[in-house]
């Protein structure tokens, strides 16, 4: 490696030191000195070796790989492996002791578990049962590791990969009968902060995996819960979603959370982008391979850095995209999607993204806006409409109106153009999501907006154009009172003078268009002066605001 290179090298070490120092800095001053960093806790136990019933190859090695993730997440773990009930009835304390004062609390536990009336225990590995009174005293009732859970308010998170089948339902069927498969639903209505996850739906039995492999759903909870910045509901709902397909949607897991606001397992930034004013000089044989191989570099040591609280995460969503957009490679795009996969210009970020990778088009078929409008498909599928999202638009009147024509253009009628939206108009805006294939809801998004512009974007212009009123002759001014007048008595058919544009608007109005009445010249004339001074105006207002809009979004 030549000197030029050592040299960028050792300035990208220093500006690497330099960042993290800022980080640590913003951190000092966004929280007081004497305040400690929030503690979280989780007990994990796994049960496989049991003595009495069947024992199960995966759930020791199923709860240690969760373990390891808490640790890695920052949890302080309390950890138990072929637990016997004395051993549980320990670890379950030694978890309620830690407790006191975390912010957040955590179980997990794999291993047999069953569902009497509408309780549900967790059995250890040396579990005996001759009647269903066993069950107080040789079982753990979930009931009460909840209860030390919720002594203190905080969010408490359950997880629960135990819905086996039940070893001791031919024992306790003829003496129960409240017995049943798998676990039963636990409520968290009466509680805030709390979520409770099964490994399937209540009352159903889930699938324990291969010998020496993980079970389908915590080989799926691993596969997620690490995930950077997003909310523990998310993780379980990408959870559900690969199960279900890893089982040929035989299982399906279940989720109950009160839980207020977004909890977040791994509540970190991660800066992956590489700042674009650093460039390897050609020079000195490092070439295109080594460029990417020392960012790469760079960004791995930037790769992971706590979030700093108080410090508002739009922001630098926002500085993130400016130094996206300056380097404008794909590289860049990637490194912003990486830090906010659904950020504020995600879809922006993917659309330029296809574009960069997509191949060269050849010279008698350039790149089109309708041809680039189907690449931001698969990142609206992930994005659903509802009244809050449209109202965060703050559509206007106006906006209203050109989002209906646009919808008009793409062959969606609304019926009669509006400045709300009503049940006509939800009607072809569910009609126009269904055929991009994204969650049809009458409702608008963000991105989905910009994708029908994207879509309609040329036809808009140029039915902008047509609609435009025709300019008055400039001999007009010549023509004798007397021969205007008589001009005026012929009385022309609505289709000899009204454009086509002005009879379309009639037709929506509910007005009458016919070629066999007469028609008020002198009225129609009126209304096109008015229209047309109308028009100047809106051109002018139009062109002030949407130049605003554009500078700052450019900002």
């Amino acid at each position: 490696m030549n000197t030029v290179v050592v040299s960028w090298l050792s300035a990208l070490c220093a500006r690497i030191v330099v960042v993290i120092g800022a980080l640590l800095c913003l951190a000092s001053l966004a929280v007081p000195a004497q305040a400690a960093p929030d503690r979280r806790v989780a007990l994990v136990i796994g049960n496989s070796a049991y003595t009495s019933v069947t024992q199960l190859p995966n759930p020791e090695r199923d709860a240690k790989a969760v373990s390891a993730a808490l640790k890695r997440l920052g949890f302080e773990v309390v950890e138990g492996y072929d637990l016997k009930m004395d051993d549980m009835t320990m670890v379950v304390r030694q978890f309620a002791e830690k407790l006191d004062g975390a912010k957040a609390g955590v179980v997990y536990y794999a291993g047999h578990g069953i569902a009497v009336g509408d309780e549900n225990y967790l059995l250890p590995v040396d579990i005996s049962l001759k009647s269903e009174a066993d069950l107080d005293f040789k079982a753990v009732n979930v009931q009460l590791i909840l209860r030390q859970m919720q002594r203190d308010e905080r969010v408490n998170i359950v997880i629960l990969d135990a819905c086996r089948d039940n070893p001791f339902m031919a024992q306790l069927a003829g003496k129960s009968r409240a017995i049943s498969r798998g676990l039963t639903p636990i409520e968290t209505q009466s509680a805030s902060g709390i979520l409770i996850a099964f490994a399937t739906d209540p009352r159903a039995v889930a699938l324990d995996g291969t010998a020496g492999a993980n079970s389908p759903f915590t080989t799926a909870l691993l596969r997620h819960i690490e995930t950077p910045d997003v909310s523990i509901t998310t993780v379980m709902d990408r959870v559900r979603a690969d199960v279900w397909e890893s089982t040929n949607k035989k299982q399906k897991p279940w989720t109950n959370s009160s839980i207020i606001g977004e909890f977040k397992m791994n509540p970190t930034l991660k800066l992956a982008a590489v700042d674009p004013s650093l460039q390897v000089p050609s020079q000195g044989g490092a070439g295109a391979a080594g460029t990417a191989a020392i960012a790469a570099a760079g960004a791995a040591a930037l790769a992971s850095v706590p979030a700093v609280q108080g410090l508002d995460r739009s922001q630098v969503d926002v500085k993130m995209w400016e130094a996206a957009e300056r380097g404008n490679s794909a590289s860049d795009y990637k490194a912003y999607l990486e830090s906010f996969p659904t950020g504020q210009f995600a879809v922006f970020a993917k659309n330029r993204l296809a574009k960069l990778e997509e191949p060269a088009a050849p010279a008698s078929t350039p790149a089109t806006p309708s041809r680039l409008a189907g690449a931001a498909d698969e990142s609206l599928k992930g994005e659903t409409g509802s009244q809050q999202t449209e109202t965060a638009l703050k559509l206007g009147a106006k906006d209203r109106r050109e989002l209906q024509a646009r919808l008009r253009l793409s062959g969606f009628q609304g019926g009669a153009a509006s400045g709300n939206f009503g049940p006509a108009q939800r009607m072809a805006i569910t009609a126009w999501q269904k055929s991009r294939e994204i969650p049809a809801t009458g409702f608008f998004t963000a991105a989905q907006v910009q994708a029908l512009r994207l879509q309609t974007e040329a036809a808009y212009q140029r039915s902008l154009v047509a609609d435009k009123p025709v300019p008055k002759a400039s001999t007009k001014a010549a023509v004798k009172p007397e021969a205007q007048r008589k001009t005026r008595s012929a009385a022309p058919s609505r289709d000899e003078y009204e454009p086509n544009s002005y009879r379309a608007s009639a037709r929506e109005r509910g007005g009458y268009v016919g070629r066999d009445r007469s028609y008020d010249a002198d009225r129609y004339q009126r209304q096109q002066d008015n229209s047309a001074a109308a028009g100047a105006i809106g051109q002018i207002i139009g062109g002030a605001v949407l130049g605003g809009f554009g500078r700052g979004f450019r900002r």
